[in-house]
């Protein structure tokens, strides 16, 4: 007989893959209970617990699927290369136990999903409400803002100091024809010097539009920044929606195939894995 079907060398075979199987399902079995046990600022059952589970759960899912494979390889091995093997109840088959195990979380994460997906959406819903909150907070200091003596009184000096830097360009030539050129004066200042060279009442007019101009300036920035901020949250909670619902749709099918697969087969045949 070559050494390769010899008992001892299955023997060894099946012992060492259902040793490594039996460990990686431990592991994640005791990493879940870990995980169940939630941080002290995030109460149990909480919106945030369930994502948090779930992401774990999810990150690890395949962890017990390759246990319970390295369990089903063990008895194969044992059952084709072991020699002759006595009836076993169920309750002592590891099969049996791995592919219940398999059912089991088969339907964890076929019911994980739905909370999964319910859970982004809610989050994203009071991220949105949040923004708008902000926003609207905002909106209302500017508005305060604008309104208050002493913004005006504040906007009553810049628009005099500008008054004053622009008399004393335009009542001496050099000065002016200087700022024309230089490329350190904005373009929108040299435009307004030009107009109040022709036009005295240039500068009034260009305060008071600016004035007019800056509640809509101030108030579309805020608009754009929401806007902004509203997109971002969408697109996050969209990756992550698609992220862990599809791994999570993909292991529940998996574990039900291997799980109710495999107890129709040891049901059907108990005492060999064919």
């Amino acid at each position: 007989m070559k050494a390769t079907n010899s008992p001892a060398l299955s023997s060894l075979t099946s012992r060492t893959l259902k040793v490594v199987g039996v460990i990686f399902c431990s592991s994640f079995l005791l990493n879940s209970i870990v995980f169940f046990l939630p941080e002290s600022s995030m109460p149990i059952f909480s919106r945030a617990w369930q994502m948090t589970l779930t992401s774990q759960l999810v990150d690890r899912g395949i962890i017990p699927m390759i246990g319970i494979a390295f369990l089903v390889t063990s008895s194969w091995v044992e059952s084709n290369y072991g020699g002759p093997q006595e009836k076993r109840p169920l309750v002592l088959d590891l099969r049996f136990w791995a592919m219940l195990f398999a059912s089991i979380l088969g339907l964890v994460y076929l019911i994980m999903l739905p909370l999964q997906l319910g859970n982004t959406n809610q989050e994203l819903q009071d991220n949105l409400n949040q923004i708008t909150q902000q926003a609207t907070q905002a909106e209302a200091q500017v508005n305060n803002q604008l309104s208050s003596p002493q913004y005006r009184e504040q906007i009553t000096q810049q628009q005099n100091q500008l008054k004053s830097q622009l008399s004393g360009i335009l009542s001496d030539d050099k000065k002016y024809q200087e700022a024309l050129v230089s490329p350190q004066v904005p373009e929108p200042f040299k435009k307004l010097l030009k107009d109040s060279k022709a036009n005295p009442k240039a500068v009034d007019q260009f305060l008071a539009q600016q004035a007019e101009e800056l509640p809509t300036k101030l108030l579309g920035e805020i608009k754009t920044k929401k806007d902004q901020l509203e997109k971002e949250a969408r697109a996050k909670s969209r990756n992550i929606s698609w992220q862990i619902g599809t791994t999570c749709l993909l292991l529940a099918i998996g574990y039900i195939i291997i799980g109710w697969t495999g107890l129709k087969s040891i049901v059907m045949q108990p005492t060999r894995w064919e």
